[in-house]
């Protein structure tokens, strides 16, 4: 057998910190903008503490037509994002094999069973607090050591989010548009210009504890893509930049969701790295992010009847220690 050189290994010093009973590191510093201690020393649900009761049941108030809109893409078909595994949808027993005499129940009580195995970020999702850090820390300073294969996010996990769910205040800002394109470029900025532009092009006042839908137009051209071709396989998107970081911060937006893989841009813009966005805004923000939301079809509404806002519910799956969970968001008008 040909010999197999083993793989680099740098060394490794052991960190220079103290981690307390708490599961936090001892001095740790987040960036310019954040939340740390905000909403309390021990807090594990970040900006969805602004979703106050007040501001859902303004939010409830928005509701005029009726009309519901799932930002959801379907799981089975490809998902325009390539950055994880596509999910496995098989089944244990099936009606059909019932029908045919092989299957549990004959065809009397024709019987279905049927499991998914999937990435819990593989298709339209919410980003739990354990998913990136920055320095060995997490969000409000918790220690990136309590996240394991074995036990799962011991602090920050995402069964944290699901007590409540995600309700309040959508505002549509539709970017693609105001900038009159169908959809934005691959590798398009959008700072907080953009935002503002957006915003008062659609006649929308920020309040704070919004959950903010930035429609770029890009899952709608990626599905119309030929599949395996360049572009679709081609990971660069628009998204959202490191500007804009203070922009939710100061607006206090409880949540942000694009219709792209990474809500942030990708690739990053100069000066930054790959994953500096999702630091400043997971790690230092707590904020809430979305991302593979299907925003074509609530868009072309908003655009028709001059309503960019609506009450927004969504409901993490309360699994226990994850860093991630899909979502079927909804906006009601």
């Amino acid at each position: 057998m040909r010999e197999i050189p083993d793989d680099p290994f740098p060394g490794w010093d052991p960190p220079g910190y103290r981690v307390d009973a708490n599961g936090k590191v001892v001095g740790a510093e987040p960036g310019p903008r954040n939340n740390w201690g905000r909403f309390g020393e021990l807090d594990q649900i970040g900006t969805a503490n602004h979703l106050t009761p007040e501001r859902v049941a303004a939010a409830a108030a928005l509701v005029k037509t009726g009309k519901r809109f799932s930002l959801a893409l379907p799981i089975g078909p490809p998902t325009p994002g390539g950055y994880r595994s596509e999910p496995l949808h098989f089944y244990g027993m099936a009606a059909g094999d019932g029908v045919l005499g092989s299957g549990r129940g004959g065809d009397r009580y024709p019987v279905s069973d049927d499991y998914v195995v999937m990435a819990l970020q593989a298709s339209t999702q919410l980003d739990g607090f354990g998913h990136v850090g920055g320095d060995s820390t997490l969000y409000n300073g918790y220690w990136a050591g309590l996240v394991t294969a074995t036990g799962g996010a011991r602090r920050l996990g995402v069964h944290h989010l699901a007590q409540q769910g995600i309700v309040g205040r959508a505002v549509l800002l539709d970017v693609a548009r105001h900038l009159g394109v169908e959809h934005l470029e691959p590798g398009f900025p959008i700072g907080p210009d953009e935002l503002d532009g957006a915003a008062a092009a659609q006649n929308v006042q920020m309040r704070g504890g919004d959950i903010v839908l930035v429609h770029t137009g890009h899952v709608g051209w990626k599905l119309g893509l030929t599949p395996g071709s360049a572009d679709a396989l081609m990971r660069s998107e628009p998204g959202i930049s490191t500007r804009a970081i203070p922009w939710l911060h100061d607006n206090d937006v409880a949540m942000i969701a694009t219709d792209t893989a990474a809500c942030s841009v990708v690739p990053p813009e100069p000066g930054d790295e790959f994953l500096t966005w999702h630091v400043a805004a997971l790690r230092d923000l707590g904020l809430l992010v979305g991302e593979l939301f299907d925003l074509d079809a609530l868009a072309a509404d908003c655009a028709a009847d001059g309503v960019a806002e609506g009450f927004f519910v969504a409901a993490p799956m309360p699994i226990v220690g994850a860093s991630g969970s899909p979502l079927n968001p909804i906006v009601v008008k």
